[in-house]
């Protein structure tokens, strides 16, 4: 995955939490009222659904970053072969 793919991805992801949180808290500005009676659990699905997409976008470029990292590390050339011989002095 490219990164341009990979941050158009997470936009979308993170604009339909957004819009999930303004649907949420607009309709507790014009007094929804189912809404109105669970304030605080409008207001908590609200952070949750934002605050998943940036944890689970910053979980992945962990991940990425930890896979490049070890896929770059190369084995350590293997030390060369010493033959011991006797000298003819």
């Amino acid at each position: 995955m490219t990164v341009n793919a990979w941050l158009t991805a997470r936009a979308v992801e993170l604009g339909a939490a957004l819009c999930t949180a303004a649907i949420l808290i607009g309709g507790l500005a014009i007094g929804v009222p189912f809404l109105i009676e669970r304030i605080p659990e409008v207001f908590l699905y609200s952070f949750c659904c934002v605050s998943a997409v940036l944890l689970r976008a910053a979980i992945d470029l962990a991940v990425r970053a930890s896979a490049l990292a070890v896929h770059g590390i190369r084995p350590a050339p293997a030390p060369a072969a010493v033959h011991l011989e006797p000298s003819n002095a």
